[in-house]
């Protein structure tokens, strides 16, 4: 189920995710995020490759929406310098802190296209997606990036 889209916006770039539950939403927020630096469409199948693992965590607040913008913002920093990708490997949610370990490799056959200057909260939103019946088949999040 997990995907994810480009969103028309007027100047930014946006885009839309979906996830069967918050860490795969954090997951595939990641890949759209490091797509778009890359050109990519979302149809692009990433050849990942072995690379430096490395873990990062941030602090939690009170909101899912705001903790996504923050753990993107620290996905941007950690893998904008060269040509470089994260595969996130594992996301976990505690009650104070968001810890997640990566594989952070160089990419040779892509430069970045777009310079992404931040993960803003404009239009900022996550959302139950819901099966005719009413029950919950997973999160969708809007996020617009700021280029």
């Amino acid at each position: 189920m997990a995907s994810w889209s480009i969103l028309p916006t007027t100047a930014d770039v946006g885009f839309l995710a979906e996830g069967e539950n918050i860490v795969e939403l954090f997951k595939i927020s990641s890949l759209a995020l490091q797509s778009i630096r890359y050109g990519l469409a979302p149809e692009t199948e990433i050849h990942w490759e072995e690379g430096e693992q490395i873990s990062f965590s941030i602090s939690r607040s009170d909101r899912e929406d705001r903790d996504l913008v923050s753990w993107l913002e620290e996905v941007n920093w950690l893998s904008e310098t060269g040509s470089s990708m994260l595969r996130i490997i594992c996301v976990s949610i505690s009650d104070d802190q968001i810890l997640s370990e990566a594989v952070k490799f160089e990419i040779d056959e892509f430069e970045p296209v777009i310079e992404i200057k931040a993960v803003t909260h404009h239009d900022l939103e996550i959302g139950v997606k819901e099966s005719e019946d009413g029950s919950i088949i997973g999160l969708w999040a809007r996020v617009i990036l700021d280029v």
